[in-house]
């Protein structure tokens, strides 16, 4: 049994559709964006020839993301089923693959064509019996929009949304000594904040990753910048990457513990939407993900969060028509002059 790491864009979309081609039975699919070419013809190659392929994404228009349209065309005429997930989830965000009821990837990165060629984000694949059991009983319980109870066998590795995300992620951070890096995209919830505040003030090393600024939601801005300004303010940095866009959530305790998956800083992620990530000490896997983290914290620089700073980059990325209101909320609800 095993946990092993994939890191994206360095791993490509090659290093997903090898996984696919691998199957023999049955695949189950929870995507929220699918649009890549080459993943939607790896998952209908795969009911073409037999294996038994369902795959659950959101109701079109749901949520604010595509209806996943030309995926959801090419796979029934393949003979695939899809089926929306339950309307008693605000949102189906996890991202997750089971293959032969063996291995299970759980994943941060949307399989649209941009998120697995230019964004950062990660996916672990894990043959531990007790946990792609469950990751697959949520699949057939969400599928048949029945309530789904995790069922925490041993220790307790993986993480839902609704269900139990906002006190694992707390408890996670609690539990860092030494150093705590995150990479995330939304720093929206008061309670995540604090947990980062409280590591900072017990003497633990924060590294904070984010979005760019240009790039996030002009209905999310000013949230976003709210919680942002708040770790700025009490003397926490966060830097955002240079050159990737930076779309995984993870988060990296002591060197030894890390958390993976589609879980965002967000009540809405927390407290409503279907999410999943996952725990991992394994050597391997930790050794995978310090490295892409130094990498990216070596080609990360400063937010400015000034409202100059805010604007000039704003602007820059052909927003200047959202600045004025966008940073009028965010610099009036959450920032002293």
């Amino acid at each position: 049994m095993s946990r092993t790491v994939i890191v994206l864009p360095d791993a490509t979309v090659a290093s997903i559709v090898s996984l696919l081609q691998a199957a023999k039975n049955s695949v189950r699919l929870k995507a929220v964006e699918f649009d890549a070419p080459e993943l939607i013809e790896a998952v209908a190659a795969l009911a073409r020839r037999g294996v038994q392929v369902r795959v659950l994404l959101n109701k079109p228009g749901r949520g604010g993301v595509s209806d996943n349209a030309a995926a959801r065309t090419a796979l029934q005429a393949a003979g695939a089923q899809v089926a929306n997930a339950p309307h008693k989830l605000a949102v189906l965000h996890e991202k997750s693959l089971i293959i032969d009821d063996e291995r299970a990837l759980v994943m941060s990165c949307d399989w649209s064509a941009f998120g697995v060629t230019e964004a950062r984000d990660y996916a672990l694949l894990t043959t531990h019996r007790h946990e792609v059991d469950e990751i697959a009983a949520c699949f057939d319980a969400d599928w048949a929009h029945q309530d789904f109870k995790p069922h925490g066998h041993g220790r307790l590795r993986l993480v839902w949304g609704p269900l139990n995300a906002r006190q694992r992620i707390a408890d996670f951070m609690d539990s860092a000594r030494r150093t705590l890096v995150v990479q995330n995209a939304r720093y929206q919830d008061p309670v995540m904040i604090e947990r980062l505040v409280r590591a900072q003030r017990r003497g633990v090393t924060l590294q904070l990753m984010a979005h760019a600024v240009h790039r996030m939601q002009a209905r999310e801005i000013a949230s976003d910048v709210s919680g942002l300004r708040m770790l700025d303010d009490l003397g926490v940095q966060v830097r955002r990457l240079k050159v990737l866009r930076l779309h995984g959530n993870l988060l990296l305790a002591d060197g030894e513990r890390a958390l993976v998956g589609s879980v965002n800083f967000s009540p809405a992620s927390l407290d409503r939407r279907r999410e999943l990530a996952i725990e991992t000490d394994d050597a391997g896997a930790i050794k995978a993900l310090q490295a892409a983290l130094a990498h990216d914290w070596s080609q990360s620089r400063p937010i400015d969060l000034s409202e100059e700073g805010l604007r000039e980059e704003l602007e820059r990325h052909g927003r200047a028509d959202d600045a004025d209101h966008l940073l009028g909320a965010a610099d009036g609800a959450t920032h002293e002059p």
